[in-house]
């Protein structure tokens, strides 16, 4: 289940993204626009001060996410639905954005086909994905499965699954004939370890926490904040670089 309150706890940290893949659509007009896996609205907010007179549905799966967003903006259509099946049922779209959420799924190329189906001529899909594979982070938190074998025999399915960035290329210009795509290393400064963990927690760690109880829990994290200590050796300064890197695709549907 996800944890809203944790989620946003790094919430400057996650919005960068969005206004950066937001950047490279800026000058669409679009009427109706589709936040898919909108979560706690962290994504929507800005869809919303951009284009102010737009009909914007935000769509995703977590009600707790959803309860958060329907609180924070009212004026917004926020509907529970798996974004993983086809997108139909939610209506016609002038911009379909998706903001972190593909990594989630397991047929990608089904998800760009699903988006193209619901777009209009001239209308474009914006995405983002975490590489998460690409991080140290990755392998601090792979490297901690081995104390709890059992628990994690099938996590594949539902951890963080992802492409190569050609395999990306490929799939987003098999289906729109088109893609523009960029990658971006973030670079959060951390006072601590601990809140690189924490910034874990509120995502990638979450299928791992839903799978062990309190105990094992307890011995999981502290096995990967170990492990993160080992990855992110301090700067001059005593701070922590902690580095998340990003793939984005802009489409158009001609």
């Amino acid at each position: 289940m996800w944890n809203a309150e944790l989620y946003g706890k790094f919430g400057k940290e996650r919005l960068q993204p969005t206004l950066d893949l937001l950047a490279r659509v800026d000058t669409m007009n679009p009427k109706r626009i589709l936040d898919v896996g909108c979560g706690s609205g962290l994504s929507t907010a800005p869809l919303v001060s951009h284009w102010h007179d737009a009909e914007i549905t935000g769509a995703d799966k977590s009600e707790e996410m959803l309860a958060v967003a329907r609180k924070t903006l009212p004026e917004v259509t926020f509907v529970r639905f798996d974004c993983s099946k086809p997108l139909d049922g939610l209506g016609r779209f002038d911009l379909v954005f998706s903001n972190a959420f593909i990594q989630w799924i397991k047929n990608h190329e089904e998800f760009f086909k699903n988006a193209y189906s619901v777009l209009n001529k001239g209308g474009a899909l914006a995405i983002q994905i975490p590489m998460f594979d690409d991080m140290p982070a990755s392998r601090a938190v792979s490297d901690a499965e081995h104390i709890f074998p059992a628990n994690f025999l099938d996590i594949d399915d539902e951890r963080h699954l992802l492409h190569t960035r050609q395999e990306y290329y490929d799939i987003a210009n098999g289906v729109f004939g088109n893609a523009l795509m960029w990658q971006t290393d973030y670079y959060h400064k951390m006072d601590s370890h601990e809140n690189i963990l924490e910034f874990l927690k509120g995502s990638a760690l979450r299928p791992y926490m839903e799978r062990l109880d309190a105990g094992q829990q307890e011995a999981f994290l502290d096995r990967v904040l170990s492990n993160l200590k080992n990855a992110y050796p301090p700067e001059k300064d005593g701070s922590l670089l902690f580095t998340f890197r990003r793939l984005f695709l802009v489409c158009f549907k001609k």
